[in-house]
């Protein structure tokens, strides 16, 4: 499947208020949440839909409380980026998984502490 490499691609903005910020913002969360279902199909992805909403939302509330105008517009720029290279199957199968490797193997990530890792003989 040939791609054109400026299908979905968008200029660089520079924010100048808040509100622009938030809005830019509403429209790169709502154009990923289109494209889940897409982006499931591509990658031929095991996870339902839900989980890849959840996914992006969780994504998208990590860099909740982020104020300064550069920064937000650095990350919206990334984030285009990211949305574009999704969706253009730029990726590989290993580059999406890696949101999802926290849910798939909970004890690899488990914190242990020193009573824990001297019972198993690790400590």
């Amino acid at each position: 499947m040939p791609t054109k490499a400026t299908h979905l691609a968008l200029t660089t903005k520079i924010i100048k208020t808040p509100q622009e910020a938030r809005t830019e913002t509403i429209h790169l969360y709502r154009r990923f949440l289109r494209a889940a279902p897409t982006i499931l199909r591509l990658y031929q992805m095991d996870v339902p839909l839900a989980m890849i909403r959840s996914k992006l939302r969780q994504e998208f509330e990590r860099q909740r409380f982020v104020r300064s105008l550069p920064v937000i517009s650095v990350l919206l720029a990334k984030g285009n980026m990211e949305y574009q290279e999704t969706v253009n199957f730029w990726k590989q199968k290993a580059q999406i998984f890696k949101y999802f490797s926290q849910e798939e193997y909970p004890e690899r990530y488990a914190r242990k502490g020193f009573v824990d890792k001297f019972l198993e003989g690790t400590a």
